[in-house]
């Protein structure tokens, strides 16, 4: 802290007492002034600041370092220089002056930054609010997105599904009982197919355009659930272009796969990839007129690049950003007719970057497109222990072990169709009885329940959105209730909401609108599987763990068999062959179990669940 006084209260003195007041690093001591009605005395007592009349005994106050002489006498001046204490530092008017002069330019810099920084702040806060504006609306349009494209699901449903049987009818019964020579006729009947065909088109694009904007709507929000293994890409394009040989033979194309020999593994989510290669490839057909399409594989430093390659359109270099943007297209808007949602780049782009991975393309106009991707390579142990979601660990155990029933049975079976919407009823029952099955409608789940109850049927579809009590509600209610919980349920919903079906104990999950073909083929599947039960290794210390587990899986008809240590695992495995083992994460061992059984005992295909510590969470599921 500096100590400082001031030698006359005239003009000069007042401004420097009103500066230097201001100042959180100078006291002033004292202002000294023989009037006393100089304004620098006026000032000090309104500053609480003391006053002096005679020079001397303000230069002699304790811890003075430096006073301002600015009375403008020279005989002052020399009077205070005579007097001064050696420790004391005098500035003139002269000097004060400068200073002075200084301290204002310095308090207007001040001011003036004090006035931008206020400035920024409200551009700052106007920025902020901006943000979080254009962010509420982003979650807004995702949500309205989402909404939108589920409810128009059951609609889609009910156009798409009848449109179906419609044709597949008229072809069948109808059209082969026409004949006709009448021209009038024959161009009825064939307006008749192309109309049909026209509807049944177009719903399958509305339907592509449903499901891309949910998927771009999940990846936003973070509701994707991946499920990520270790995998092989050739695989993944060897699935990828099998999907996809349709288009080529559609449009007449040549296609060629270049899969470098003896890629390493990555680490992925393989349903995703192949979606990714898929949109790739028809995105490459459908802008290619003539030519082919080539699939390329290869290692390049650290990553695996896949490029798909095309003769087709080319596109101009303005476009190669944008079209990797949500609903953006290359081409002029105005006057070319999109020929998709607009989404699948974007989607595409979302994947591969989940992935650590990036997307480019490289094209001019007239000279064909190079769409490519790059995927770090893993790093990971030989063998891969998997801890995926509920809905993969039903579906793999399924698939594991329940072939493709038959259509026909001995006896008809009894389906319960439970949907609040009466034309998803009526297609329900177009489509069952059409091959041979008795189907019960319910409206509601209290109506659901009462029939199942009381009529037991062979198996259950049944919608979540509806009035009074939804479908997973219903599903629990049926699977604690000892007359109802062997009946096999299969959802049938608007919403994807896997997991917590399969929790509750749900046997199949389908999303509206649905294939009817899958859907019938899933039904044979539950209906044929009779007492063909599942088998589960459980591998334990935990007493208590081994038996919640067992409840858990009897309940859902499994069959388990528990052991405490790994050389118990290895042998009863041996022995059992179970289709899935659940080892507890604690025994540090467990991956050379895992290696051993899987290279040594010839159990490759074995579904290895790891039980953390939170036993009681992943029991439950």
């Amino acid at each position: 802290m500096i100590k400082v006084g001031i030698i006359g209260g005239g003009r000069g003195g007042t401004s420097i007492l009103d500066a230097l007041s201001t100042l959180k690093e100078v006291e002033v001591i004292g202002i000294c002034d023989i009037n006393p009605n100089a304004a620098g005395l006026a000032l000090a007592k309104k500053l609480k600041v003391r006053a002096f009349y005679d020079y001397r005994d303000l230069l002699w106050q304790p811890g003075l370092n430096l006073v301002f002489e600015v009375t403008g006498s020279d005989l002052v001046r020399e009077a205070v220089h005579k007097d001064c204490p050696a420790t004391v530092e005098i500035v003139d008017a002269r000097v004060a002056k400068l200073m002075m002069d200084l301290f204002e330019e310095l308090l207007e810099t001040n001011r003036k930054l004090k006035m931008e920084i206020t400035e920024r702040k409200k551009v700052e806060e106007a920025l902020r609010q901006s943000n979080e504006k254009l962010t509420e609306l982003d979650e807004l349009k995702t949500d309205f997105l989402s909404t939108v494209s589920h409810e128009l699901r059951t609609p889609l449903t009910s156009v798409l599904g009848f449109a179906k049987i419609t044709q597949k009818r008229l072809e069948e019964h109808i059209f082969p009982l026409i004949i006709s020579t009448d021209r009038r006729i024959e161009k009825t009947v064939k307006q008749v197919k192309d109309n049909l065909e026209i509807i049944v088109s177009e719903g399958e694009r509305l339907t592509e355009l449903i499901n891309d904007v949910l998927d771009i709507a999940k990846l936003e929000a973070g509701k994707i659930e991946w499920k990520m293994e270790k995998l092989s890409m050739a695989d993944v394009i060897e699935r990828a272009t099998a999907a996809s040989s349709y288009l080529f033979e559609q449009k007449g194309l040549a296609f060629f796969k270049e899969i470098e020999e003896g890629l390493p593994d990555l680490t992925g989510d393989r349903d995703r990839l192949i979606q990714v290669i898929i949109n790739l490839i028809s995105n490459a057909v459908k802008f290619t007129n003539e030519g082919s399409v080539t699939c390329r594989a290869r290692m390049i430093g650290d990553e695996i690049t896949v490029s798909v390659i095309d003769t087709g359109i080319g596109i101009a270099r303005e476009d190669h950003e944008r079209i990797f943007e949500k609903f953006k297209q290359a081409g002029e808007t105005l006057t070319d007719k999109p020929k998709g949602t607009g989404l699948g780049l974007a989607i595409c782009k979302q994947i591969v970057e989940h992935h650590g991975g990036r997307i480019w393309v490289e094209s001019e106009p007239g000279k064909g497109s190079s769409f490519s991707f790059a995927l770090p390579v893993s790093r990971q142990a030989d063998v891969l222990v998997r801890t995926v979601d509920i809905d993969s660990l039903v579906k793999q155990l399924k698939d594991r072990v329940v072939t493709v029933a038959p259509a026909h049975f001995e006896g008809r079976k009894n389906i319960l169709v439970v949907d609040d919407d009466a034309h998803i009823r009526a297609l329900l029952r177009q489509e069952l009885e059409g091959v041979g099955y008795r189907v019960r409608e319910a409206k509601d789940g209290m109506e659901a329940i009462c029939v199942a109850k009381k009529e037991k049927p062979d198996l259950i579809i049944l919608d979540v959105m509806m009035p009074k009590m939804s479908g997973f509600d219903v599903a629990a209610v049926l699977r604690n209730d000892p007359d109802t919980m062997g009946i096999p349920i299969i959802i049938l919903s608007i919403i994807e909401d896997r997991e917590r079906g399969y929790r509750i104990g749900i046997d199949s999950y389908f999303t509206k609108p649905v294939d009817s073909e899958k859907l019938l083929n899933e039904i044979g599947l539950l209906m044929s599987r009779g007492c063909s039960k599942k088998k589960v290794l459980v591998v334990d210390e935990d007493e208590s763990a081994v038996k919640t587990l067992t409840e858990v899986l009897e309940a859902k008809g499994y069959t388990v068999v528990a052991v405490n240590d790994l050389e118990g695992c290895i042998k009863l495995a041996s022995e059992e062959k179970p289709d899935m083992i659940i080892i507890d994460a604690l025994f540090s061992d467990y991956s050379d179990v895992v290696k051993t059984l899987r290279f040594e005992k010839g159990l490759e295909n074995i579904f290895f669940f790891l039980l953390g510590e939170g036993k009681g969470d992943s029991t439950g599921n």
